[in-house]
């Protein structure tokens, strides 16, 4: 009897080891297989983050670039827009021979031509007519301003519209006041326009594509100088 019992204990104690080896493994096992399941979607995540940041440095040199390009459009914009408004400046030595310069242009007259026909421009402005040579030039003063409208005659053209769409506009705007003299020089016939004005010993001019497009560059450079 004591020999048997010896036996069942011996049983006892190996089956309980058994019992206790094999849960270690089981644990063992377990702990693996988290570390298993955790690593992909670790490496997932490290892939998630890195590719997050790289799309963002993308973004922001795209943005930088959006920047830089839109300054350097602008900047030849700028610089063609104040191209257009200014005006062309002469400068003499003294006074009068840029009063002398301006009074000399083509168109310039002092005043109503006595003799020659009258057209009425509306405003309560006249303008005289002198026709010949093939041409027709229409001539009035506002100020210190002495205006001309030259048209051809051989192409069948007419001044008088063209003066009275002048006169009109400058009803609204306001030109540059020259301190002596100032002349401006429509020419229908070869579509060439130009206002020239002098203030002390400057002269300053400026040509257009059309008649307001001349006086509205012609405002704009008042305002500048």
């Amino acid at each position: 009897m004591s020999v048997m019992k010896m036996k069942k204990t011996s049983l006892l104690v190996v089956t309980g080891m058994a019992l206790i080896l094999a849960g270690c493994g089981n644990r063992s096992t377990s702990t693996n297989s988290k570390k298993a399941d955790n690593t992909p979607k670790t490496e997932a995540v490290k892939r998630s983050e890195n590719q997050t940041a790289a799309d963002q440095s993308t973004a922001n040199v795209s943005a930088v670039a959006t920047r830089n390009n839109s300054q350097t459009n602008q900047q030849p914009t700028a610089q063609k827009n104040q191209a257009s408004t200014n005006a062309q400046t002469k400068e003499f030595n003294d006074q009068a021979q840029a009063t002398s310069y301006v009074t000399n242009q083509p168109g310039y007259t002092p005043g109503n031509q006595q003799g020659l026909p009258t057209v009425n421009l509306g405003y309560g402005i006249t303008g005289t007519l002198n026709s010949g040579a093939g041409q027709q030039m229409l001539q009035w003063n506002e100020g210190n301003w002495s205006f001309t409208v030259r048209a051809s005659a051989v192409q069948g053209q007419d001044p008088t519209p063209t003066a009275k769409q002048i006169v009109s506009e400058l009803e609204n705007v306001y030109l540059p006041a020259p301190q002596n003299h100032g002349v401006g020089t429509f020419d229908i016939a070869t579509n060439t326009y130009t206002l020239t004005w002098q203030k002390n010993n400057k002269v300053y001019s400026v040509n257009g594509n059309s008649p307001s497009d001349v006086i509205s560059k012609a405002v704009n450079a008042g305002k500048n100088e």
